[in-house]
């Protein structure tokens, strides 16, 4: 089968509201190809983190629909949901007690009746090693450097072998490189991945596609290069975009300033 060939996921004219009643996400469409990496991107308050939640059904659907391979995601059960998606969160409440193998071993729950011991203990250590955390299995979870949690919480997603990573702002309280060896961890791995971003320099290595939202509607979606530029990111954030020729890769890298500032007389580095 062909890279992306199959759409995984595919929103269509989705509306949702909270449980509170507000409303969530406005009218958005995209669809989402097998081992695509999308990144949501948008300002505080756009309905990143709302989009989510709409397609996990934490937030109730009230127009358009969300199919999982042509399945309407209302005729799931949850844990079928949970073999289809599985979320690393904001913020993960974890008990520190917790070993760092018990706490991955939380993702093959929706999986527990349908495997041995044995296959699951494998799948376990597998993702542990995928993370690079396998020799810190029986350290307690609480003793983690931050970094190292949020590998934790990586490798509970890879163990619960879902067809969809979804991330919200994973890479928030991570220093630079382990924001970039955390994303390289996801995209290495060849699963379809969604991730809420705020750093914008992070975006064009992570992501095949770009989900640009404002004001809990879709502004954009298209490759990197068709989202992050003068003609979007000026008038959502505020920032010029300088492209530029990865020095060592055929690819472009995308650095933001402020607009009003002077490109030819400043330094040149991500803001954002």
């Amino acid at each position: 089968m062909e890279k992306f060939s199959l759409p995984v996921l595919s929103v269509q004219n989705l509306s949702a509201q909270s449980q509170a009643g507000w409303r969530a996400v406005s009218d958005i469409s995209f669809d989402v190809g097998m081992g695509e990496c999308i990144a949501i991107i948008g300002p505080n308050g756009s309905g990143k983190s709302s989009l989510l939640k709409a397609i996990t059904r934490q937030f109730s659907i009230i127009a358009g629909k969300v199919e999982l391979s042509g399945i309407d995601i209302c005729q799931l059960s949850r844990q079928e949901m949970a073999q289809w998606i599985s979320i690393v969160a904001q913020h993960e409440y974890v008990d520190p007690r917790l070993t760092v193998g018990e706490y991955v071993w939380l993702g093959r729950t929706p999986h527990a009746c349908y495997f041995s011991q044995q296959e699951h203990e494998n799948v376990v250590n597998q993702s542990l090693t995928d993370v690079g955390l396998y020799h810190k299995k029986e350290h307690h979870f609480g003793d983690l450097s931050g970094g190292e949690q949020q590998r934790a919480n990586i490798a509970r997603a890879f163990a619960q072998k879902a067809r969809i990573i979804l991330l919200d702002e994973p890479t928030n309280h991570l220093d630079p490189l382990a924001r970039i060896e955390l994303l390289n961890l996801v995209k290495a791995k060849g699963v379809t991945a969604i991730a809420v971003l705020h750093d914008l320099s992070l975006v064009s290595e992570f992501a095949d596609k770009v989900l640009l939202l404002q004001n809990q509607k879709m502004v954009a979606y298209s490759c990197p290069e068709g989202v992050l530029n003068d003609r979007f990111i000026s008038p959502t954030f505020g920032l010029r975009v300088i492209p530029f020729q990865h020095p060592r890769a055929n690819s472009i890298i995308h650095h933001f300033e402020a607009l009003g500032s002077n490109c030819y007389d400043q330094p040149r580095g991500g803001v954002v």
